[in-house]
């Protein structure tokens, strides 16, 4: 029975312990991931992929990552050694049991070592067996084995290290060793299948087991090939049995026989036959010119035999090339660096020419599938670098003399001819002589590159130098001469300034040199952070002093001894030929002949006889160092031997001078800072043990060989004095020591005071009792120092008044000493030097500077602890002074070339550690400078000078990598080495530092010294900008954060005034933030690669808009918009600060709108002319509320945005963003004053340019929303009043606002003349919406406060503007021609308008258009393809046309006038009246040739009103007068202007006015009506109406130009059907309503019936009705329903009348033929349910009344009314376009149009002005049936024609062109609409 337990119920006998069963989980899935690996392993290749998937998921479980599944090493090195190993599988005992698995295994932990066991060992397997599959189809490669061999191995020692007792898996480890040919790992492997043979090999054939057969016979064969016969001889094999084992078991000795034939197969194609041990040979070395060159090759031979991948046999002898040696007297001495490059080469041919591609030669020793021996990755010599280390020759196949090494002898004379030799002399000469100019052509482009930076080293440092002269402070210009010290490098100092040798000479060598031969680890000492010591710790200055004062430290210079010469070095070298000489042996015979004296001249070693060259010195101390073992061996071995006193002597000499370099290496190796690591130290003090040692034991066999010692001797002393200082250099007592010194002392006071000189020793280079005494008294004076740098420094008055007292007294006695540099003055002057020692202050003269230096260090920290940051200043700038004078020093000359180095690159570092520090304390106090007085000023800046000299040695090795001519150094992998990068950019911080740092004592310098800088902002002006301008070419300005452009920006400020300013502040700007402020980019701007904020802060963007302004205002505005400089000013309002506006800044802002808004008052524009009044009162607003207003920012941006937007080329309406952008601008540049006239004027701009966009495109505003642009006109004439009368009364006298002005008058006149000319007909002067009440004699009255503006008086104004627009532009033709216009305006003026005005005369006039035909341009002065400037000579034309006609001018007069104008000289002119005219046309024709684009359409139209005017137009019924005239009117227009389907080609010229090209549109259309309407041309007319209708846009006043159109096309219709007007009133007014019924019925089926053409009131009615259509309301619908009435009223009395009496004779016909029938059982009666033909059968039943019936009166309707009348009449046409459409359409049969013979009520747009009086019932019935299927719905777009429309069509029209289906589409539906009437209808009487 099942049971179940509740989960939130627990029992009582439940266990709270829980079971981990993790482990047990994660063995039991890597099981299952171990048995389907298997699984896949074992069915072969097939499945071999899935197997490999499969083993990569089981090693990835979690069971390989427990720490017992680690190899025993590797848990070793993760939980350390106390790992207790049998634990783990305890513990795993431990735990329960888990599942059976079908592999027979207990998956328990217990079984972990098992899975681990077989899982590897099944996995390498497979690697093999899968690498057996693919070594078969010969896919696998070389490199592919032994990857696959190695990893296999890896997986096979895992398994070992879990189960060692498998024999298999032993054996086949041996068979991975011997594919990976590492026969120390199958040996290993096969005796460890036999290690229960105690016997070895004796008893091998006994062992029963097969595993161990095999492995013996294996073991054979590897013995055999091993040579080991002591092996071989220990156990002699049966041959007889191995035969026959051999045999049977051959096939099982490979346990992968594929594989291993695969890799032999590939070692044959690789010419690797046999990996054999190589034979020795001899290895031939290049001869070496020097002694150095000889120890650096050895260096090099021994370093390739150890980690070198050339496979050199062993016991390989080498020898020198014996060509090189016999030149070794003749030839030059070569550098180092050429024996660097040579790489020793095997004499063996075969070898010699083989390429390095071979497994033996790329991994010598392959081992574990990885090179057992180590590659050539480094050498001895550290500071070498990994390029040459890495240096091959690849052997070419050409066998030349060259590539064999071969010199060519005297026998090649012979075998060439004279000709030969002669033509190879020439070719060799040739083209040693073109490469020689190709050399020196580079190097002339190379400096021309460099002398840009020199001309800029030149101006700074003159210009720097120049400014501190003044106050009597040189030495700064010595820097610029650095790149020609530098390039030449002479040996000797170079001399500056006559007998001043330059001190810094080999400082700046030194740097020149390592730039030159970059070494990464002398780099490091100004790279890493080394404290503030040269020589000392980096921990605090107590422990630095013991340090130095504990340590015996390098002594200083001694006297010169002469260089080493390399005499004896071409016997060394035949020597070496001579005889089978290892390395070892050449080396140590090397080491004798430099530190042994020579034996046949008895003269003393060169160790102590000559100063060693530098690399000399590096070579012997490198040998000594790498050949340690062997020197130490050979000596001991020679001490062995017993000698006589002199070889003995020679023995203990060897020994003591190879001690002294130990102790020397030790020393130097040992003091802080020096770079090397702890382990090399621990080394070099073993080895310097272990020759104290044995040089003792040397010195001891010694004395006894000689009998009686001697203090006397050189050699005892040197021992005790490198003993004594040995002791010293270890880390013993003080005491100690000095009782050793002292007993040395006493030794060499007893011996007469010897004077030994070691010069190659830097420790020990002199023997003597004052050297002896200097290190004593170092010591001894150690305890006064420590006393004084040992105080608590929480105390820092104590420490200042110990130590300051004492420094002040040094420094007293060094300027006692100096003659050439005045010390620095005591700050303070109590302060004095009582109670100092003198012993103690010649001590610390006497004393290195790393004594000295801590000293200042701590009083500087005892200042700075009291915060008194004068001092600090002072202590840093001294200490600076004391660094830079410890390398001037000439001891420092005597040190080794990278010694020398190290010293400048740490001495460099301290300095720019405390320059830094310097420069954060002046930023950030004051009163740094305070203590700073002249002497103070001038050791500085001296200092600072100095330090800029060694600064420009890395600047001109710097230019030289820029211009390419240097590389710079590169590491292995080809990038740029990191420390080189990270110094280069520490050095350019450095740079920065200084500057900034002497711009702040020039500016202490300026301030203590006022009357010396008379000019003071320009001095500094003058020194910030040279060293920007340098820094910047060098992409230096930019580094440190970029403080020193930050100074820049900051120092800016204040010198606005100086000349440069604009270009340097761009500079500055372009520098931080990426802002393009120049005039010039492209020469101006220079790239200082800096890093750009990517945002501009607020004070910078206040500070560039001065900058901005500055240079925006020396650009024309339109110049300025394509300019950079745009962008930026965009760029800088963006993030420019803007305050909130004021109460009284927006008070004054609602003044302005208003007076903007007011009405114009006249006397406002005359007051203007003369700078009166228009003053608006505004409140003053302070500068600091319009701070942007002030500064004129808001003006240049509305002046760019205007002009953006004025000078774009506009081809269609555009959005007029800019312009509102450039208002609002202007508004806000008013915030300051209202006193701105330019800023009026461009706000009128502004306004006049919306106003153009708003009316030049489409005349929709100018129909629709006039009211807003008279507004803006308003707007803009208020503005140019304003500016007008500004700047009459406030305008400067610059020739810029001489212009500005001529182009406000011009803009003001055309303003004015412009808004009183169409279309805006003066609408802006109106003064209708100002009214106001006024207090009158007659009472309250409301009246107008002044009146408008009036036409004469406004050209007035125009002319007077004009005039004045010309005395700046007197070559303007536009003025000319506007103020033509003015005139001829003002002339023609009716007397009325003008009124008391004297109009000006007809030749005042005519010369105003003169002179502007006259200043027209040239067109062939203009480059551009223009077209003519035909106005002026249109417009003189037509006015002088003009005068004629009203005989203001004669014949001869306009002549003479029209000579002005080249298109009116013809050949003929008119002599009298009658040929004017044909004239003044063919002028006009001469014009309109000009015109070959068709622009100017007034010429058209002008010539066609001249034919039109010149006939009668009131004769049309005379063909020869009026029609005639119309006739060539309409042809002259049709030519151009109006098209066959009436569209209007009419294009706005260059200089039409805006709104103009509506208005003559509109004139053009009137006039063309007219002349249609004159020669009754209806179709045309009908086209043009359609035309206009759907175009609304394209006319000014669109609704008028309509109802004329219409107007003369319903009197066309009128008269074409002869139509009087009233007709519908006279016929429908007294008709009875039933006589009206019986005659509508026959009338509409015969109007069905009839086509077009039949009747011309029918087609009157068609047209009338389509046109109603197309006016959709538009026009008021009155005319057309009368014409529509009194069309029907025609056909009603003619037609209707006769078809009805037709009809009723017809009926009455057939009713005689026919009996009577009773109506109601009549069909149609039955039938007729839906009430039709009520009407008809209305007299049926009236006939048939009963008597009752007749006898009472009837009441009939008398009249129609008009909505009846034109429902019928509209629905009869609507129904004959449909019947007549459905005829047409009836063949084709795509449309079927159902007729409905009901009729309809009248149209939704019906007026009831013209209704007839009906009676009120009749409207009711006419409501009643307006609800019939067959009344018209009104289209959802009216402009869209309905189907009918298509057949309703003129018959006289044409099919429509494209360009009418394009118009069809803008068809208006904003008028379609009309509100209906009111229907008022009166009852008829009976």
């Amino acid at each position: 029975m099942s049971s179940w337990k509740a989960l939130n119920i627990e029992s009582d006998d439940e266990s709270d312990i829980e079971v981990d069963d993790t482990k047990e989980l994660q063995i039991e899935e890597a099981l299952k991931l171990y048995q389907s690996a298997v699984k896949f392993h074992a069915e072969g290749p097939v499945s071999f992929d899935k197997a490999a998937v499969a083993y990569q998921e089981l090693f990835e479980s979690e069971i390989f990552k427990y720490p017992e599944s680690q190899s025993e090493l590797r848990r070793i090195e993760l939980y350390g050694p106390l790992f207790d190993e049998n634990a783990l599988w305890t513990d795993s005992l431990e735990v329960g049991t888990g599942p059976t698995v079908a592999s027979g295994l207990d998956a328990g932990p217990s079984t972990l070592p098992q899975i681990l066991h077989l899982s590897h060992k099944n996995y390498a397997q497979f690697k093999l067996e899968y690498l057996t599959v693919r070594s078969n189809s010969l896919s696998a490669t070389l490199s592919h084995i032994l990857a696959e061999a190695s990893s296999a191995l890896d997986h096979f020692v895992q398994a070992l290290d879990k189960d060692d007792t498998d024999l298999d898996l032993w054996r086949r480890t041996a068979a991975v060793g011997s594919i990976l040919d590492s026969k120390r790992v199958a040996r290993f492997c096969l005796e460890a299948v036999l290690e229960d043979d105690e016997e070895g090999l004796t008893v091998v054939l006994s062992l029963p087991g097969l595993e161990e057969a095999l492995a013996s016979e294996q073991l054979r064969e590897l013995v055999a090939q091993l040579d080991d016969r002591l092996s071989m001889l220990q156990s002699p094999l049966c041959t007889g049995s191995r035969r026959l084992l051999s045999k049977m078991l051959k096939q099982r000795l490979d346990a992968y026989p594929e594989v291993m034939e695969r890799e032999r197969h590939l070692l044959e194609l690789e010419y690797m036959p046999g990996r054999q041990a190589k034979q020795p040979k001899r290895v031939v070395l290049k001869a070496p010119t020097t002694w150095a060159e000889l120890g650096d090759s050895l260096l090099r031979q021994r370093m390739d035999e150890q980690h070198g991948s050339d496979m050199i046999a062993p016991a390989s002898a080498i020898s020198f090339d014996p060509s090189s040696i016999a030149r070794l007297v003749s030839k030059s001495t070569k550098s180092p660096t050429e024996a660097v490059a040579f790489k020793p080469k095997v004499t063996e041919p075969s070898e010699a020419l083989r390429m390095p591609t071979t497994i033996a030669q790329q991994f010598p020793g392959i081992d574990d599938g990885k090179p057992t021996t180590q590659p050539r990755i480094a050498s001895a010599d550290t500071s070498r670098s990994s390029v040459e280390t890495s240096t091959i020759t690849l052997p070419s196949r050409k066998r030349d003399n060259d590539a064999a090494g071969l010199q060519d002898g005297n026998d090649e004379g012979r075998t060439k001819s004279k000709r030969l030799r002669a033509r190879d002399s020439t070719t060799a000469d040739s083209g040693d002589s073109r490469q020689a100019l190709i050399d020196a052509n580079t190097r002339w482009e190379y400096e021309q590159q460099l002398n840009e930076f020199q001309a800029a080293d030149d101006w700074m440092f003159e210009t720097v130098g120049n400014l501190f002269e003044k106050v009597g402070i040189v030495g700064l210009q010595r820097a610029k001469s650095v790149r020609q010290e530098v390039n030449s490098l002479p040996d000797e100092p170079n001399s500056v300034n006559g007998d001043n040798v330059d001190k810094l000479h080999t400082a700046k060598t030194d740097i020149f040199t390592f730039l030159g031969n970059f070494n990464d680890r002398i780099a490091q000492a100004f790279t890493k952070q080394q404290g503030e010591s040269l020589d000392m710790s980096q921990g605090s200055t107590s422990a630095g002093l013991t340090a130095s004062f504990g340590s015996g430290s390098p002594s200083k210079v001694v006297a010169k001894a002469p260089q080493m010469p390399d005499v004896g070095l071409q016997g060394l070298l035949e020597h070496v030929n001579d005889t089978w000489s290892l390395t070892e042996d050449v080396t140590y015979t090397w080491v004798l002949a430099l530190l042994l004296p020579d034996k046949t001249t008895m003269s003393a070693s060169t160790y102590t006889l000559y100063q060693w060259p530098e690399d000399l010195k590096t070579m012997v101390v490198r040998t000594v160092v790498n050949f340690d073992h062997d020197i130490c061996q050979r000596i001991s071995e020679q001490l062995l031997v017993k000698h006589d006193a002199e070889e003995m002597g020679f023995v203990a000499g060897l020994t003591e001078t190879i001690f002294e370099l130990h102790l020397d290496i030790y020393t130097l190796i040992r003091q802080p800072n020096s770079g090397v690591d702890v382990e090399t130290i621990q080394a070099q003090d073993i080895r310097l043990r272990r020759w104290a040692e044995l040089a003792r034991e040397a010195m001891h066999f010694r004395s006894i060989a000689v009998g009686a010692p001697s203090l006397e001797d050189e050699l005892n002393m040197r021992f005790l004095w490198a003993t004594t200082f040995s002791i010293a250099a270890s880390d013993v007592g003080q005491d100690y020591v000095l009782e050793c010194m002292n007993e040395l002392r006493a030794v060499f006071a007893a011996a007469g005071n010897p004077v030994i000189r070691l010069q190659n020793n830097a420790v020990m280079p002199e023997l003597s009792l004052a050297a002896l005494d200097r290190e004593i008294s170092r010591l001894t004076t150690k305890d006064f120092f420590l006393k004084v740098t040992s105080q608590d420094v929480s105390n820092p008055i104590d420490v200042i008044e110990g130590l300051e007292p004492l420094l002040i007294a040094l420094s007293h006695d060094d300027a006692a000493l100096s003659d050439d540099d005045e010390a620095m003055e005591q700050p303070c002057e109590n302060r004095g030097t009582t109670g100092v020692p003198p012993e103690l202050v010649r001590f610390l003269q006497d004393s290195d500077i790393s004594v000295r230096l801590p000293l200042w260090q701590r009083l500087r920290d005892a200042y700075s602890a009291i915060d008194h940051i004068p001092m600090v200043v002072f202590c840093y700038f001294r200490m600076m002074a004391m660094v830079l004078e410890h390398v001037k020093i000439p001891s420092t000359n005597t040190l080794p070339l990278s010694g020398r180095q190290v010293l400048v690159l740490k001495s460099l570092r301290m300095l720019h550690d405390m320059t830094m520090n310097v420069l954060t304390i002046i930023q950030n106090r004051d009163n740094a400078l305070e203590f700073v007085d002249e002497a103070g000023l001038r050791s500085a800046v001296v200092c600072f000078g100095d330090i800029l000299q060694l600064l420009q040695v890395f600047n001109v090795h710097e230019d030289s990598m820029r211009v390419g001519q240097t590389q710079q150094p590169l590491a292995a992998n080809g990038l740029p080495l990191d420390s080189f990068k990270k110094m280069t950019r520490m050095l350019h911080d450095f740079q920065i530092y200084i500057w900034i740092v002497l711009y702040h004592l020039l500016q202490e310098a300026i301030y203590q010294n006022t009357d010396l800088y008379p000019t003071l902002v320009e001095d500094k002006f003058d020194f910030l900008r040279c060293v920007h301008r340098n820094l910047g070419i060098r992409g230096i300005c930019g580094e440190s954060n970029r403080i020193f452009v930050r100074l820049l920006k900051d120092e800016f400020v204040n010198m606005t005034h100086v000349e440069g300013y604009d270009s340097e502040h761009s500079q500055v700007l372009h520098d931080l933030y990426g802002l393009n402020c120049f005039l010039n980019p492209s020469y101006e701007l220079m790239d200082h690669h800096c890093t750009h904020d990517a945002f501009i802060d607020r004070g910078a963007a206040m500070q560039a808009v001065d900058l901005l302004l500055s240079q925006a205002s020396k650009l024309p505005i339109r110049e300025l918009i394509k300019h950079p400089l745009e962008k930026t000013i965009e760029r800088v309002h963006g993030v420019v600060p803007r305050k909130k506006p004021t109460e009284s800044i927006l008070r004054n802002r609602d003044v302005y709108r208003n007076y903007l808004r007011s009405p114009l008052n006249p006397l406002d524009m005359f007051d203007c002319l003369q700078g009166y009044g228009n003053e608006l009162s505004v409140s003053p607003i302070p500068k600091e509320d319009a701070m942007l207003a002030a500064k004129g920012w808001h003006f240049l941006m509305g002046h760019i945005s205007l002009t953006k937007f004025r000078a774009q080329k506009r081809t269609g309406p555009t959005a007029t963003e800019d312009v509102d952008i450039a208002i609002a601008f202007f508004m806000q540049d008013l915030d300051d004053t209202m006193d701105k006239w330019e800023t009026w004027f461009r706000l009128a701009q502004a306004y006049d340019t919306k106003i153009e966009e708003s009316v030049v495109w489409s005349a929709e505003k100018l129909n629709n929303s006039m009211q807003d642009v008279v507004q803006l006109q308003r707007a803009s004439i208020h503005c140019y009043i304003m500016a007008t009368a500004l700047a009459f009364r406030s305008a400067d006298l610059h020739f810029e606002t001489s212009e500005k002005m001529s182009e406000l008058y011009s803009d003001f006149a055309m303003r004015l003349y412009s808004s009183s000319r169409e279309p805006f007909d003066m609408l802006p002067f109106g003064v209708d919406d100002l009214e106001k009440f006024l207090s009158m004699r007659d009472g309250v009255v409301k009246c107008k406060l002044f009146a408008p503006l009036r036409l004469y008086v406004s050209w007035k104004l125009s002319r007077v503007l004009f005039r004045r627009a010309l005395e700046g532009r007197p070559k303007s033709w536009t003025l000319h021609y506007m103020l033509g216009k003015c005139l001829w305006k003002m002339h023609s003026a009716p007397h009325d308008l003008r009124r008391r005005n004297r109009p000006p005369s007809a030749s005042e006039v005519l010369q105003a258009f003169i002179r502007a035909i006259e200043l027209l341009p040239d067109k062939r002065d203009s480059k551009e393809k223009r077209e003519p400037i035909l106005e002026p000579h249109y417009k003189l034309v037509v006015i002088v046309h003009k005068l004629v006609s009203r005989g203001e001018l004669s014949l001869e007069q306009a002549r003479e006038a029209l000579n002005n104008t080249p298109y009116a000289r013809t050949a003929t002119y008119a002599q009298d009246k009658d040929e004017w005219v044909p004239h003044v046309l063919a002028v006009l024709k001469s014009l309109r040739a000009a015109d070959k684009a068709n622009w100017h359409h007034r010429m058209i139209a002008r010539a066609a009103h001249i034919i039109y005017e010149d006939s009668d137009p009131r004769a049309v019924d005379e063909p020869s007068s009026g029609h005639l005239g119309a006739i060539g009117a309409k042809h002259e227009l049709t030519q151009q202007m109006f098209t066959k389907t009436m569209v209007l080609q009419v294009w706005r010229p260059e200089c039409e006015r805006a709104g103009r090209h509506f208005v003559y549109t509109a004139r053009y259309t009137r006039f063309f009506t007219q002349i249609l309407e004159q020669l009754k041309d209806r179709s045309n007319l009908e086209a043009l109406a359609r035309r206009v209708r759907r175009r609304p846009h394209d006319v000014f006043e669109h609704g008028l130009v309509w109802q004329d159109i219409c107007n003369a096309y319903l009197r066309l219709l009128r008269a074409y059907a002869q139509l009087p007007e009233g007709l519908e009133t006279s016929t429908f007014s007294n008709i009875v309503h039933e006589d009206f019924l019986m005659r509508k019925e026959p009338l509409e089926k015969w109007m069905q019936a009839q086509d077009t053409g039949t009747s011309a009131a029918l087609d009157v009615l068609r047209e009338v009705h389509e046109l109603k259509k197309v006016n959709q309301g538009l026009m008021k619908p009155g005319p057309i329903d009368d014409l529509i009435g009194d069309a029907y009223a025609n056909l009603f009395n003619a037609v209707g009348k006769q078809l009805l009496e037709d009809e009723t004779k017809r009926k009455q016909e057939a009713a005689l033929k026919s009996p009577p029938r009773h109506p109601s059982m009549s069909l149609t009666h039955l039938m007729n349910l839906d009430g039709a033909h009520g009407e008809s059968a209305a007299p049926s039943l009236t006939s048939n009344a009963t008597p009752a019936q007749t006898d009472v009166p009837l009441r009939k309707k008398t009249g129609v009314g008009r909505r009846e009348i034109r429902a019928c009449a509209e629905t009869c046409a609507q129904k004959a376009i449909a019947v007549s459409a459905a005829k047409s359409n009836a063949a084709s049969g795509t449309r079927v149009q159902v007729v409905i013979e009901t009729s309809a009520p009248g149209s939704i747009q019906d007026s009831a002005d013209d209704e007839s009086e009906l009676s009120e019932l009749e409207e009711e019935d006419d409501e009643d049936g307006e609800g019939g299927d067959d009344v018209p719905i009104k289209p959802m777009f009216p402009g869209l024609a309905p189907v009918e429309e298509s057949s309703a069509s003129s018959p006289n029209e044409e099919p429509a062109e494209e360009e009418q289906q394009a118009d069809d589409e803008d068809v208006d539906v904003e008028g379609a609409q009309k509100p209906l009437r009111d229907i008022e209808e009166s009852q008829g009487q009976p």
